[in-house]
């Protein structure tokens, strides 16, 4: 089946244009049946593959989007996009089908960068991407991962593009945004962007709302949810790039024992900074992309469905490592400030942990990067308040005590850095 990737919208953060294209009165209560048979119409083809774990977080995910009673042009965002990451389900399935090739490769050994949001994982990130024996999947691969990205087009892909106009378009209507998070598709993306494949996503009640489903991710562990995400990176490793996979979400957090069973030599980087800085950045950073898409956002709520969640997921982590020492020998803890401080020392620590080689060509790309790329300037341009959220220092500290008291020596901010 001929196919144009520039015909398949982003199923990331934001406003899905397809989606306001379509006549709002025209869109029906969302039924997963019917959502399924329209991928299913959509593709030409009907089977989703052995494994249907991701099907519980779909229809978490349809029930709850309807449980809002939600206005006529969020259901439609939620129907397009719902479709699409069926219907790149049903065709990566089709491709398993036709090459057992795919989902037969290793995914050996990955360094993966895990703390929770705002605590310097993208610095770090970025920083460990420039390793030349590195390969990170990109933000429009992971919006975007079928048909399989090809080597010998993988810079003029035309997904790029595609994807790059979403960006602009919230930089139009947020240009904070730009002091808050890089915006280049082309650069590292994050997993939880990939876990939209499987609904287990803490993108959804970013985008939507849906508070019933992030109810719903705070009171489990999606099954699969690795079985998925293995399967992207072999989607990408097949006819793309090559090389040790980078990667960073803090949605990691949540289920550090499913991470390392589906990698087994997995490297963990854990970045710390104070949870009130962390939740108070993170809650800024959410309400810069509800203005971009036009959404209306309760600032307060938005505090607080931050603080619910990654107070949850810092507490997942903690009694991991507490309970698997094959986790807690895995990784190494640094601080926000440290990573800030000294950039490069900080990957030196990294590479000395893990035995791994620190050569003089990633050296020289650190520098240059630190001193022209624009996603190292905008450390520290970054303003909100813990108060400006309604996140109260004092319950912060008082649910995460255990984490203060283990982690404190590493919580100390830069007097000027509050991004």
């Amino acid at each position: 089946m001929a196919h144009d990737p520039a015909s398949e919208s982003v199923h990331g953060t934001g406003t899905d244009e397809m989606a306001l294209a379509e006549a709002p009165e025209a869109i029906a209560p969302l039924d997963p049946d019917a959502l399924i048979a329209d991928a299913q119409a959509q593709t030409g083809y009907a089977d989703f593959g052995p494994d249907l774990s991701f099907m519980t977080g779909f229809r978490e995910l349809v029930k709850a989007v309807e449980a809002m009673d939600p206005p006529p042009q969020l259901r439609a965002t939620a129907k397009a996009n719902i479709t699409k990451i069926l219907a790149m389900r049903l065709r990566m399935a089709e491709d398993d089908r036709n090459h057992p090739e795919i989902a037969a490769q290793d995914v050996v050994a990955p360094l993966i960068v895990c703390g929770l949001p705002r605590t310097g994982t993208t610095i770090t990130y970025d920083l460990l991407c420039l390793d030349p024996a590195a390969r990170a999947p990109t933000e429009w691969e992971w919006y975007i991962p079928w048909p399989a990205p090809e080597k010998a087009t993988f810079d003029s892909d035309p997904r790029i593009g595609q994807v790059q106009a979403i960006y602009e378009n919230w930089l139009a209507h947020a240009p904070q945004l730009r002091d808050i998070q890089r915006m280049d598709c082309t650069q590292p993306g994050e997993c939880n962007h990939g876990m939209m494949m499987h609904f287990a996503s803490t993108n959804f009640p970013a985008e939507l709302g849906v508070p019933d489903f992030a109810e719903w991710l705070l009171s489990t562990v999606a099954e699969g949810q690795y079985r998925t995400h293995k399967r992207l990176l072999q989607q990408f490793q097949w006819k793309g790039p090559q090389g040790r996979w980078t990667l960073k979400s803090p949605q990691h957090l949540f289920d550090l024992p499913g991470l390392v069973e589906a990698y087994p030599g997995a490297m963990l980087v854990w970045t710390h900074r104070d949870p009130v800085l962390t939740f108070s950045s993170l809650a800024s950073m959410i309400a810069a992309f509800l203005a971009a898409v036009g959404a209306d956002k309760d600032l307060k709520a938005v505090g607080r469905s931050v603080f619910e969640t990654w107070s949850e997921g810092l507490e997942r982590g903690l009694k991991a490592r507490d309970a698997r020492p094959d986790i807690a020998e895995r990784i190494i803890d640094l601080g926000h400030s440290e990573v800030v401080a000294d950039p490069m020392g900080t990957i030196r620590r990294i590479y000395t942990r893990f035995d791994l080689p620190f050569t003089p060509e990633h050296e020289a790309r650190i520098t240059q990067f630190l001193a022209q790329n624009s996603a190292a300037q905008r450390l520290g341009k970054h303003k909100h308040s813990a108060e400006q959220f309604g996140i109260d220092p004092d319950e912060v500290h008082e649910r995460l005590a255990p984490y203060y008291q283990r982690f404190g020596h590493l919580l100390t901010p830069l007097p000027t850095s509050v991004g």
